[in-house]
Protein backbone atom coordinates (compact mmCIF):
# COMPACT_ATOMS: atom_id res chain seq x y z
CA UNK A 1 0.00 0.00 0.00
CA UNK A 2 0.84 3.65 0.08
CA UNK A 3 3.13 5.05 2.75
CA UNK A 4 2.81 8.60 4.07
CA UNK A 5 5.82 10.13 5.83
CA UNK A 6 5.54 13.30 7.93
CA UNK A 7 8.76 15.11 8.84
CA UNK A 8 9.43 18.24 10.92
CA UNK A 9 12.80 19.83 11.72
CA UNK A 10 14.56 18.75 14.90
CA UNK A 11 16.70 21.54 16.31
CA UNK A 12 19.48 20.32 18.59
CA UNK A 13 22.13 22.60 20.13
CA UNK A 14 25.76 21.58 19.65
CA UNK A 15 26.78 19.02 22.25
CA UNK A 16 23.20 18.12 23.09
CA UNK A 17 20.75 15.38 22.09
CA UNK A 18 17.26 15.58 20.67
CA UNK A 19 14.68 12.84 20.86
CA UNK A 20 13.14 11.69 17.59
CA UNK A 21 9.44 11.51 18.41
CA UNK A 22 6.29 11.06 16.36
CA UNK A 23 5.98 14.87 16.36
CA UNK A 24 9.22 14.93 14.33
CA UNK A 25 9.02 11.73 12.27
CA UNK A 26 5.92 9.70 11.50
CA UNK A 27 5.28 7.12 8.80
CA UNK A 28 1.88 5.55 8.18
CA UNK A 29 1.00 2.77 5.78
CA UNK A 30 -2.61 2.06 6.74
CA UNK A 31 -1.77 -0.96 8.87
CA UNK A 32 -1.60 -1.22 12.64
CA UNK A 33 1.96 -2.56 12.66
CA UNK A 34 4.39 0.33 13.32
CA UNK A 35 7.06 -2.17 14.36
CA UNK A 36 7.21 -3.28 10.71
CA UNK A 37 7.87 0.23 9.36
CA UNK A 38 11.65 0.45 9.21
CA UNK A 39 13.82 3.51 8.64
CA UNK A 40 17.26 2.79 7.16
CA UNK A 41 19.98 5.43 7.47
CA UNK A 42 21.78 5.35 4.13
CA UNK A 43 23.87 8.45 4.78
CA UNK A 44 24.77 9.26 8.41
CA UNK A 45 24.32 12.81 9.71
CA UNK A 46 27.29 15.07 9.01
CA UNK A 47 27.46 16.70 12.46
CA UNK A 48 26.33 13.93 14.78
CA UNK A 49 24.79 10.49 14.99
CA UNK A 50 21.51 8.68 15.46
CA UNK A 51 21.56 6.31 18.43
CA UNK A 52 19.36 4.41 20.85
CA UNK A 53 18.97 6.25 24.16
CA UNK A 54 19.98 3.07 26.04
CA UNK A 55 23.25 2.74 24.10
CA UNK A 56 24.89 6.20 24.07
CA UNK A 57 27.83 6.64 21.74
CA UNK A 58 26.89 3.76 19.44
CA UNK A 59 25.52 4.93 16.06
CA UNK A 60 22.67 2.92 14.56
CA UNK A 61 21.87 2.29 10.91
CA UNK A 62 18.15 1.51 11.22
CA UNK A 63 15.19 1.86 13.58
CA UNK A 64 11.44 1.28 13.47
CA UNK A 65 8.43 3.54 13.75
CA UNK A 66 7.70 1.75 17.04
CA UNK A 67 11.14 2.85 18.31
CA UNK A 68 10.16 6.43 17.46
CA UNK A 69 6.81 6.05 19.23
CA UNK A 70 8.60 4.71 22.32
CA UNK A 71 10.98 7.71 22.24
CA UNK A 72 14.08 5.51 22.38
CA UNK A 73 15.88 7.02 19.36
CA UNK A 74 17.79 10.29 19.49
CA UNK A 75 20.10 12.50 17.45
CA UNK A 76 23.31 13.59 19.15
CA UNK A 77 24.88 16.78 17.79
CA UNK A 78 28.68 16.70 18.09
Amino acid sequence: GDIAVFIKPLRVPKGDRGYITTNVLLALDGSDKPEELLYVITSPPQYGRIEYVSYPGIPITSFSQMDVARQIVCYVHN
